[in-house]
């Protein structure tokens, strides 16, 4: 099985899971623009866009990827500890993003993995 195969397997089992898991309805980021496929994993891009829907109460199809740029962040944080946040100090991969939201630009900050997301001041 190749990497995509088995990130690919992985994403619908998670989401055949949460949806069976709850009865509450959520909406959800769906679909990645296939151009971003080879530069942003995937589970990544659905990941930040749910995040950013729930943050900026908006709807997950509004939210459109302009722009990816794979980033060293300085820190666990990357970049952008909150208050007095403890930041692991290691060189720590990821991706500058930009999102266009009804004509508005967005950029987040991201892990590797998409697990630690933060909005560019």
């Amino acid at each position: 099985m190749t990497y995509k195969h088995w990130i690919l397997t992985l994403l619908l089992a998670g989401i055949l899971l949460s949806a069976c898991g709850s009865n509450q309805v959520e909406a959800v980021a769906t679909q990645v623009d296939p151009a971003l496929e080879n530069v942003l994993p995937p589970d990544v891009a659905l990941n930040v866009q749910n995040f950013i829907s729930e943050t900026l109460a908006v709807p997950p199809e509004s939210i459109e990827i302009t722009n990816v740029e794979q980033m060293e962040w300085p820190d666990g944080c990357l970049g952008l500890p909150e208050g007095d946040e403890a930041c692991v100090e290691a060189i720590t991969p990821g991706w500058l993003l930009t999102f266009s939201i009804d004509n508005q630009e967005y950029k987040y900050r991201v892990d590797q993995t998409g697990s630690v997301i933060r909005q560019e001041p």
